[in-house]
């Protein structure tokens, strides 16, 4: 079998599919892991089968996808393996047959060549990581055995606490007397069928309480499908919620269930709901208090039982009044409200936080950076974290890709974060920032050039973004039709943008 190694046991050179890292997502599942192939690549498949072969996994494959499809429904798969060569639109496609089993499988795609665009876009429907092109063997090596292990952790606490995969480590660091609250509170409502209204800002982690509280209760048996109201176009938001019919309309080539139905015995999770277009608040009223849905282009209508949770970071009350927002809605969404205090307000959480994350990034990008040092931690401290927890995940993961070696430091920190806002200049310190020219250029930490292009290309590329979507939200006062049609970007694709930089359009908006 051709695995990509040498003779010497070092890399080889020939094949091009040795090079896969992990870009985004962590994993799942339980005791004898079902892994499933669906990989046309031969060289890809004989690496992959190399890797898993001394796993304590069962592994199953498929000749190509058409046969992969086809076994979905009879066979039982924890995790699935996909060729990235299949056309992108059946991707959503792929995830929705998987999860309409019993157990849930998670999917990770493998790309060979992928944009930003493309990989946010996979990741928003549901895939739990997309491998591209980039790295070496060794690297993937550790990548697979690192997704092994979490998977079959998180399995394990699954069948024992009843955590889902969306309940990660993660969500049970809570040092500080507010989000131990938080935490005793949310299992005491995991056993209500009550439909909870999550309150806080953006990034503070109201997508992992509802897990928490969906994997505690007795509908833990049933899916958890997460909804994005802000990503979703207002003309596809009936669809996607409720289902449509082949035909219905303009590129309903198929029929497809909705939201509601893919959660029937589970939960439905509806983040950002303040942004439900107003006149579509109804309809969706009208299910929440009906049960049924009525899909888009249909006679028929379906029963379902689902239990709601609902997040969002606007100040709903105020919108109420503003006539942007339903009386009748918001009462029924918030029989129970539960706020997340914002990162700042609970900064205890903040060493258990980063050392989770150090931990769980690093096991997934070659786990060679193992600790923080007391300074970058004190920085950490000082910085007042406007984007909340997941600000703080993208800033550990941009500082192990930085690390030269095993312990993060303020080096390898983004400015605003290590030394405080710009306000005024400083002077260097040996481990600062470079000084560019005088009035040219982008200030860089010294040690980044240490680093070859590619391990530093990443970084870069993060930091150019964020300034450029903090310019264009700025210009367009946080409308994100505006933004996105001046970007040439879809508004979904904007919106993922923003939520990988912690921004909100809130913080954007003109007087």
């Amino acid at each position: 079998m051709n695995s990509g190694v040498s003779s010497a046991g070092g890399p080889a050179k020939a094949p091009p599919v040795e090079a896969w890292v992990v870009s985004d997502g962590l994993m799942s599942a339980p005791s004898q892991l079902r892994v499933f192939l669906v990989i046309s690549q031969p060289p890809l498949r004989g690496l992959l089968q190399a890797l898993l072969e001394p796993l304590p996994v069962m592994v199953s494959e498929a000749v190509d996808a058409d046969d992969g499809w086809r076994r979905l429904p009879t066979e039982r798969h924890d995790l699935v393996l996909l060729d990235g060569t299949i056309e992108p639109a059946r991707v959503r496609e792929w995830i929705e047959r998987i999860r309409r089993g019993a157990e849930r499988a998670e999917l990770v795609v493998f790309a060979q060549a992928i944009d930003r665009d493309r990989r946010a876009e996979l990741l928003s429907v549901g895939c739990l990581a997309v491998l591209e092109a980039g790295i070496t063997r060794d690297v993937l090596a550790s990548t697979v055995r690192s997704l092994v292990r979490r998977c079959r952790g998180e399995r394990g606490r699954s069948a024992s606490a009843g955590f889902s995969r969306h309940a990660d480590a993660a969500v049970l660091v809570a040092d500080s007397a507010a989000m131990r609250t938080i935490l005793a509170t949310a299992s005491r409502l995991a056993t209500t069928h009550s439909p909870v209204l999550l309150l806080g800002e953006t990034g503070v982690g109201k997508e992992r309480i509802a897990a928490l509280i969906h994997a505690e209760g007795p509908w833990a048996r049933g899916p958890f499908v997460e909804v994005n109201c802000a990503a979703i176009p207002a003309e596809l938001f009936e669809s996607e919620l409720f289902g449509h019919e082949r035909g219905a309309f303009t590129g309903a080539t198929r029929t497809r269930r909705g939201r509601f139905e893919l959660a029937d015995q589970g939960t439905l999770f509806l983040d950002e709901v303040g942004e439900v277009p107003l006149h579509l608040q109804a309809k969706l009223l009208r299910v929440l208090q009906s049960r049924r849905i009525e899909p888009v282009g249909s006679e028929r209508s379906v029963e379902i039982n689902v239990r709601v949770i609902a997040a969002t970071n606007r100040d709903l009350r105020a919108e109420v009044e503003a006539g942007r927002f339903r009386r009748d809605l918001f009462y029924r969404l918030s029989v129970v409200e539960l706020e997340v205090p914002p990162l700042r307000e609970r900064v205890e959480d903040i060493d258990g936080l980063t050392h989770t994350y150090l931990e769980l990034l690093s096991a997934q990008l070659g786990g060679a950076v193992t600790g923080i040092d007391a300074a970058a931690l004190e920085a950490l401290h000082r910085y007042p974290w406007p984007g909340n927890v997941r600000e703080l995940v993208n800033v550990v993961e941009r500082a192990i890709l930085m690390c030269p070696g095993d312990t993060i430091t303020r080096a390898e920190l983004p400015e605003s974060v290590a030394y405080g806002p710009a306000s005024a200049p400083r002077e260097p310190s040996p481990r600062d920032p470079t000084k560019a020219e005088q009035g040219q250029g982008v200030q860089i930490p010294a040690a980044w050039l240490d680093r070859p292009w590619k391990e530093v290309r990443e970084a870069l590329l993060a930091g150019g973004e964020r300034a450029y979507l903090e310019g264009l939200l700025a210009r367009a006062q946080g409308r994100i039709g505006v933004a996105a049609a001046r970007a040439g970007l879809a508004p979904r694709s904007l919106f993922e943008k923003m939520r990988r930089h912690g921004l909100r359009k809130e913080d954007y908006r003109g007087p």
